[in-house]
């Protein structure tokens, strides 16, 4: 993606040109990506003057969204449309200092701190050698303050370094360390925004891996820490989240060889070849099940990888009996790490409920070729688990492949994806056969049919009712009448408290 495809005539003619006044500088990562020839949509402007008013002006000329970022900083975003539907994004900030030289200068690495002319992309303005940078693969801030300036910038390193496969310079690396304890005292948004763009990456488990090698990891799972080891088969915490990173890498190899656009190198061996084989027919559906956002930014994709740093060494009842049993007590005590976490990062209810129901969820004990005998109990998991079910498939598949060191027997391999293959067929095909079955009578009908006093009873009989005809595939409104005589003492009650 060039430039000059964003920098249409359209919009450089709203630009003030370098002979008027305010001065527009492109700045930021769009040039960074420029020179590494990456594809990026989003364009950050500093101006000379009053950004926020040359914001506004843009946004109305090109039938765009202006939005006021920071009033106080001057800086405003425009959302304008692209020419094949896809929205651009124009980010513009009143300079910093009393030049271009000092606005670049303030900024948080010199890769980020270049400068184009956007009227003349000859001129580059790069006072902080970062052309250089990039050329080296390399990742340093731009003063010996830049990242306690701003402590986010520590978790920016690190998604950015992961991002671009750089090295991380020394002293740079010396000011992310030292800033760690100080990361409790930033705004919890900005540092949740910060992680969930590192679970976006491609390989998400590179940057928590760099997190946790550079001491800021414990910070930012704080809740973590506090789970005992017990009987668990991971006692140690930092063995703990390195397992968690290897899960969450198989799980991003396995959305990589199911995307629509998949390299089929990446399935060369047998465990993902596997994967791509039974399950690739669901590519399209998968793909727009990961990128669905539970909140503003925050995709189901995401919270699969981030529920699996809580999930990981939880010992999987199969049988799905919890009470009393250390498997139980250890998915309790995941449950609540996991709700004081999204509690202090100000997660919304949606998010907290799905990721509750990822935790306490059981793959169900399916026959293999079973066909319809084993529809009620997929029914039953996604009652408990809704969306959130399509995660607990692909964290057993990832588990399992951990627990094995990547190498299962190919029979156990095999059962294990045809069990995942006929869940995500549950879900994404044959919804209206079992998991959204409407009962064939209504509650009222019930009700004038028994005899029936309304109450939670009616509600457990049409369960009950959808249940048999999931099970015992009944299709008649005479079928439901008569099942549902057959549940009820003597044919018929008048009162609650009979199931």
């Amino acid at each position: 993606m060039t430039l000059q495809k964003f920098l249409t005539p359209a919009l450089l003619e709203l630009l003030p040109s370098p002979v008027e006044g305010p001065q527009v500088w492109l700045v930021g990562g769009a040039v960074r990506d420029h020179f590494l020839q990456r594809q990026s949509f989003d364009l950050d402007f500093v101006v000379a003057g009053d950004a926020l008013r040359l914001a506004r002006r843009i946004a109305d000329a090109l039938g765009g969204k202006y939005y006021a970022l920071d009033s106080e900083r001057g800086a405003g975003r425009v959302l304008a449309p692209g020419p094949n539907g896809e929205e651009w994004v124009f980010d513009f900030t009143r300079m910093r200092g009393s030049s271009l030289q000092d606005d670049l200068w303030y900024r948080d690495f010199t890769i980020n701190a270049l400068a184009f002319d956007p009227h003349n992309l000859d001129i580059l303005v790069d006072p902080t050698g970062g052309l250089k940078d990039l050329h080296d693969s390399l990742l340093r801030a731009c003063t010996s303050e830049a990242i306690q300036n701003d402590p986010v910038r520590a978790l920016r390193a690190v998604r950015i370094a992961s991002e671009l496969e750089f090295r991380i310079e020394p002293n740079t690396i010396q000011q992310v360390k030292a800033v760690g304890p100080l990361l409790v005292h930033v705004s919890v948004e900005r540092l949740r925004d910060e992680l969930f763009r590192m679970l976006d990456h491609q390989q998400p488990a590179r940057p928590l891996r760099l997190l946790e090698h550079l001491g800021l990891f414990d910070t930012l799972f704080n809740e973590l820490n506090d789970h005992p080891g017990g009987d668990s088969p991971i006692g140690d915490k930092r063995d703990f989240a390195r397992q968690a990173f290897t899960v969450i890498s198989t799980l991003s190899e396995f959305f990589q060889v199911l995307a629509p656009r998949h390299d089929p190198d990446a399935a060369s061996n047998s465990t993902l070849g596997l994967i791509a084989i039974r399950l690739g027919r669901f590519r399209e559906s998968l793909s727009n099940y990961l990128v669905e956002e539970l909140s503003s930014g925050r995709t189901q994709r995401a919270w699969i990888l981030l529920g699996s740093l809580f999930s990981t060494d939880v010992i999987r009842d199969l049988s799905g009996d919890q009470d009393g049993s250390p498997a139980g007590e250890d998915r309790g005590s995941k449950t609540f790490a996991a709700s004081a976490w999204s509690d202090r990062y100000h997660m919304s209810r949606k998010e907290k409920d799905w990721l509750e129901r990822f935790l306490v969820g059981d793959i169900p004990q399916l026959l293999e070729d079973a066909g319809g005998n084993n529809d009620l109990q997929i029914h039953r998991f996604y009652q408990r688990t809704r969306s959130a079910g399509i995660g607990i498939v692909f964290g057993d598949l990832a588990n399992f492949l951990t627990e094995t060191n990547g190498a299962p027997a190919d029979d156990a391999w095999e059962s294990r994806v045809n069990i995942a293959r006929e869940l995500l067929d549950a879900y994404f095909n044959r919804r209206d056969e079992i998991l959204e079955v409407e009962s064939l009578l209504s509650g009222e009908e019930i009700i004038s049919e028994f005899k029936l006093k309304p109450g939670p009873v009616i509600g457990e009989l049409l369960q009950r009712l959808v249940e048999l005809q999931i099970a015992e595939k009944l299709n008649t409104r005479d079928q439901a009448i008569d099942a549902v005589r057959a549940i009820l003492p003597n044919g018929s009650k008048t009162s609650g408290g009979l199931l």
